[in-house]
């Protein structure tokens, strides 16, 4: 039960879902994990490099496991920050570490870096590591009058690339709105792609929600089984 999940927004709540996904997995009884082989952006505690995104999921639920491959202080894009700080990622490192994880998980959830074309160093990509790792990728996007085309654009990228596409997941989508492009985006994002939405989650707050508050968002909002694409017997005993 592993998956690739990813996002073009910046802060568009991939950490948070991915956590929240991890904790749901846990509190049935399944050994999770989150994996995040690149973090830009660490936070420098003088002898060592704490991952802010992996660190929310230990606050969530200390017994997720948890690690990241190679981390760097600054928040740039992977192949800027890698130069600046003289880092050289390496697709056999991420693999050797994925698997190590995944033996250790019953479900291990690996979080992007950025879009599938956000550059990691010279002629490697995001896309490339769900290639690498054979992962499904699970879409987390969020709604706005300008952003369709962006995410149409992405997911064109994953078909293009021979990805295995689970489905979407829509953040922050409003209850009500008088919007009708918002309105209508999940129908948008079916028609023109050929591809599922598997959740909806309308009352994200941030880092800031409580475990047991953002287990039941997740539980609520989104189809597990769509995005594992397999019955979770112990899923349907609380279901």
């Amino acid at each position: 039960m592993n998956i690739f999940v990813t996002s073009i927004d910046n802060g568009g709540g991939k950490t948070v879902i991915s956590a929240g996904i991890a904790a749901v997995m846990q509190s049935l009884g399944y050994k999770a994990g989150v994996y995040k082989p690149i973090q830009t952006g660490a936070v420098d505690k003088g002898k060592y490099l704490i991952s802010p995104d992996l660190a929310f999921v230990k606050i969530l639920d200390p017994y997720i496991t948890t690690h990241s491959t190679y981390m760097m202080t600054s928040k740039l894009i992977p192949a800027a920050a890698g130069s600046i700080e003289n880092i050289n990622i390496e697709t056999d490192d991420i693999r050797r570490d994925y698997t190590i994880l995944s033996r250790k998980t019953d479900t291990l959830i690996t979080e992007a870096p950025g879009g599938l074309m956000t550059p990691l160093k010279e002629k490697l990509f995001c896309f490339h590591l769900p290639l690498e790792l054979r992962l499904p990728v699970v879409f987390i996007v969020n709604p706005s009058t300008n952003s369709i085309n962006h995410y149409l654009n992405e997911i064109n990228t994953a078909r293009t690339a021979g990805l295995d596409i689970r489905g979407v997941i829509i953040n922050r989508f409003p209850a009500y709105s008088e919007n009708t492009e918002i309105k209508i985006f999940p129908e948008i994002i079916e028609k023109y792609t050929d591809v599922k939405i598997i959740g909806l989650i309308r009352n994200f707050r941030g880092k800031s929600v409580k475990t047991n508050e953002l287990i039941n968002e997740i539980l609520n909002g989104i189809d597990l089984e769509d995005v594992f694409k397999m019955k979770i017997p112990k899923l349907n005993n609380i279901i």
